[in-house]
């Protein structure tokens, strides 16, 4: 079965993250799968990364983290010069209810917006519509 070849996961809450390396494990759709409960050292894996094809093809990042927010996180993801909005999917996950929330992450051209924890539904769902991967989630 087609898997991706790097998922990474960012949340400061870490019930959510553990959780989500159980989906993960269980669906075991990413040859690699990365979690980072700190933005800061999430960016400067990012940051780090020299050739668009080590970047990973998929990126949950929570909205609501205590020093920088989902937004100002995708931001800075999207000046690093390796990132291709057309490579990678970013997915912005959240446990609030807000519509500002959805409206910044439509300004910052995120067009996924999911609410937490993620299920292997809606995991499976984002594979085939945005990365045409049919991936079962049971």
């Amino acid at each position: 079965m087609e898997k991706i070849n790097k998922v990474v996961f960012i949340d400061d809450d870490e019930a959510a993250t553990d959780f989500h390396k159980y989906i993960v494990d269980k669906m075991q759709f990413a040859e690699e799968a990365l979690f980072f409960t700190q933005e800061e050292e999430a960016l400067k894996y990012l940051q780090n990364i020299e050739n668009k094809y080590d970047f990973p093809d998929l990126i949950f990042v929570d909205i609501n983290m205590p020093k920088m927010n989902g937004h100002e996180f995708v931001s800075e993801v999207m000046d690093i010069p390796v990132f291709n909005q057309q490579r990678t999917i970013i997915v912005h996950l959240t446990s609030s209810t807000n519509i500002e929330d959805i409206k910044k992450s439509l300004v910052n051209e995120v067009e996924r917006y999911y609410q937490k924890p993620l299920s292997k539904q809606i995991i499976s769902d984002i594979l085939k519509k945005d990365l045409n991967i049919d991936f079962p989630a049971n």
